[in-house]
Order: C-alpha cells, then sequence, then structure tokens
C-alpha cells in the first residue's frame, strides 16, 4: 500500500519496454500512456550532431558493427533503429532521432521535462566543451532550456552546466562511497540518479541534501511503492505504461514544484 505522496514516474528512454528506445516513437507512446518525464541518451557523430543513442556501437539498436562517433550523421540514416535482438522485424522501418528532432517535438508539448543524459563515450572521444557546446546549441535553438535537465555520471558535466547556463541538473551516481558523498555534496545538483542495486537499505544511510533522488530502473509496482514509502518520489522505470496506470501506485503525471 502506498503511505506517502504519489511519486513522478520518468520514462527511461521513453516507453522502452515496448518499444526501441531513444527513438521518438518511444517518446511518443510514453506521452500517449500520460508520462510528462522523460529521460534519453545522447552521443555525437563524426560530424558532431547529437543522436538519441545510448551505446557507442550501433550493434545493439542496428544489428551492425559500427561506432555512431566514427560515423558521420548521414551514414546514420542508412541504418534503421529497430531493436532486433528484442523486437525482431516489427520496427524495421524505424529511424534514429536527432536530439534536433527531439527538441523540436519536445517544444510542441510544453508540459514534458526531459533528463539529458551525456555519455561518456562522445566526451572521451571529442572533449566535453565540444559535445557541451553541439548539445547545447540545439536546446537553444529551439528554446527548451526549461524543458530539459543536464545529467551525466561525469561531474564535470554538472559543473559545466551550472557555469554555463541555468539549466538544472542531475548527477548519476557511479557509485555509493564516501568520496561520491563529498562530490554531491560540492557538485549541489537538483537532483542524484542511483541505481536501485547501490542504494542503501536503510534509509538512514541516503544522504539528504537540497536534491531530489531518482532512483532506476523500478519496473514493477510493488518495487515502485516501497520505492515511494521510502520517501523516494522520482522513480525511472522501462514499463511506463504499466505503472502510470497503476490505481495502486496513483500516479500523478503532473510536475512537483
Amino acid at each position: 500500500m502506498l503511505t506517502r505522496q504519489t511519486p513522478t514516474l520518468i520514462a527511461h528512454r521513453g516507453y522502452s519496454g515496448r518499444y526501441p528506445e531513444n527513438t521518438l516513437i518511444a517518446y511518443q507512446a510514453a506521452y500517449d500512456c500520460g508520462a510528462r518525464f522523460v529521460e534519453l541518451d545522447l552521443q555525437l557523430t563524426a560530424d558532431l550532431v547529437p543522436i538519441l543513442h545510448h551505446d557507442r556501437s550501433l550493434n545493439r539498436m542496428a544489428g551492425v558493427e559500427v561506432n555512431i562517433i566514427d560515423i558521420a550523421s548521414a551514414q546514420l540514416e542508412t541504418y534503421s533503429a529497430a531493436y532486433p535482438q528484442r523486437f525482431k522485424d516489427e520496427f524495421s522501418t524505424n529511424t534514429f532521432t536527432h536530439f534536433k528532432v527531439f527538441c523540436e517535438w519536445l517544444k510542441k508539448h510544453d508540459d514534458i521535462t526531459t533528463f539529458v543524459e551525456i555519455k561518456q563515450e562522445s566526451i572521451d572521444h571529442f572533449d566535453l566543451i565540444t559535445v557541451m557546446e553541439s548539445i547545447y546549441q540545439q536546446i537553444l535553438d529551439t528554446s527548451t532550456q526549461s524543458q530539459c535537465i543536464i545529467i551525466a555520471f561525469n561531474h564535470e558535466v554538472i559543473d559545466y552546466t551550472h557555469k554555463n547556463s541555468t539549466m538544472k541538473t542531475g548527477w548519476v551516481l557511479p557509485a555509493w562511497s564516501d568520496e561520491q558523498y563529498l562530490q554531491l555534496k560540492t557538485l549541489q545538483p537538483d537532483f542524484v540518479f542511483c541505481d536501485v542495486d547501490i542504494l542503501p537499505p536503510n534509509n538512514n544511510d541516503i544522504w539528504r541534501g537540497k536534491w531530489e533522488w531518482a532512483v532506476y530502473n523500478l519496473d514493477d509496482i510493488d518495487s515502485a511503492i516501497a520505492m515511494v514509502n521510502r520517501d523516494i518520489y522520482y522513480l525511472e522505470t522501462n514499463e511506463i505504461g504499466s505503472l502510470v496506470k497503476s490505481e495502486e501506485l496513483l500516479t500523478t503525471t503532473e510536475k512537483r514544484s
């Protein structure tokens, strides 16, 4: 039973349990289900075009052994974002989503907030400033700053965002340790994302501060309710369609202040 306030559900890579992750159809499906918070991953192509994609390789999504950072965006258009390992040929005509296209879609849905995760592979291949400027430009061109929250494992991304924009931030916790806690107190992000597997079982051990905790991934009702009853209200899920309709969870899709 839910004994606390209703949670905010975050659609992890869109409705990724049912559609190819990090593609526009997954976000439209999540929105249609009622999700108003979503998360995405960004990598850059060789010509510095931000693309919604999690891995360095296209193998999982397109079935080809090609690295996204080694090809131009025009070449990416020749591959389908079908996730054949999971969906076989159901989405064989689905395409990779440019961040520019996503931002244009986001602007038309001004009730959505997006957690934009900057992937380390692109930072390592190019550099932090190049990656951040390429991504910021798409956000600025579409005037979606208020709808985007920049998140990353790399604490330098959070620091850079604080110094160069007014956007909110979220740090994805690499591990649970005293060293990470000290880093967290220095960063002071708006959100802290934590893998459910590393979250301490004792509530007294959870670091409290100005930040909101967001835990991933919670794909069943019981796990989600248990987390809310621990006073953690941002829940990231692959199964947004199931959780958002749960009467037990009494999910709200409105933003909390």
